[in-house]
């Protein structure tokens, strides 16, 4: 009789919804995302506010519609101004999204999509504040400080998601030695 309470209570434990979520890769890459996204323009925008709009006599804000339009296309302009702090931000994320995968390439292959969504993101972001036109396809594709952007995102996204491998690499031969 005390048995089958006892097999009761765990087949009831087991039913009731023990339920594990392991979002494993996708979660890791979906949260690196966000932080970039959050992040990344975050950074930018705060500065350039702090930079240009704030009075510090008269401590009053000017509308983002002031802004000037090409920071979201060319944040190279203002990588001085953050500190470097979206660069090194992208290539902290790179380092630890090919770090922590087994197979190096699943890391390099995330990291190297981040360029396309920050890309995206700009065009988002300048549709909500400034509306739909062909101007983010100009800035973006049609000047190359465009291009220039592109180049240096790809090459921080390469070089964080590489050391993150290489760091990996020598943590195992270390290891392997010992």
């Amino acid at each position: 009789m005390l048995q089958d309470e006892e097999n009761q209570n765990r087949s009831d434990n087991n039913k009731k919804g023990n339920i594990k979520i392991d979002l494993g890769r996708q979660g890791s890459v979906f949260i690196a995302y966000t932080i970039v996204l959050l992040g990344y323009y975050g950074l930018v925008a705060n500065i350039v506010m702090i930079d240009e709009w704030i009075s510090f006599t008269e401590q009053t804000w000017i509308s983002f519609t002031e802004m000037e339009r090409t920071v979201l296309f060319w944040t190279f302009e203002v990588y001085v101004d953050t500190f470097f702090l979206p660069l090194i931000l992208v290539f902290v994320t790179c380092f630890l999204l090919t770090y922590k995968e087994s197979i190096f390439h699943y890391g390099i292959k995330a990291s190297i999509w981040l360029v396309p969504f920050i890309i995206i993101e700009a065009f988002i972001l300048y549709a909500i504040m400034y509306g739909f036109s062909i101007e983010p396809i100009i800035l973006q594709f049609g000047n190359w400080k465009g291009y220039l952007h592109i180049s240096i995102l790809i090459a921080t996204t390469l070089s964080g998601a590489i050391s993150g491998m290489k760091v990996k690499q020598l943590i195992k031969s270390k290891r392997n030695i010992e």
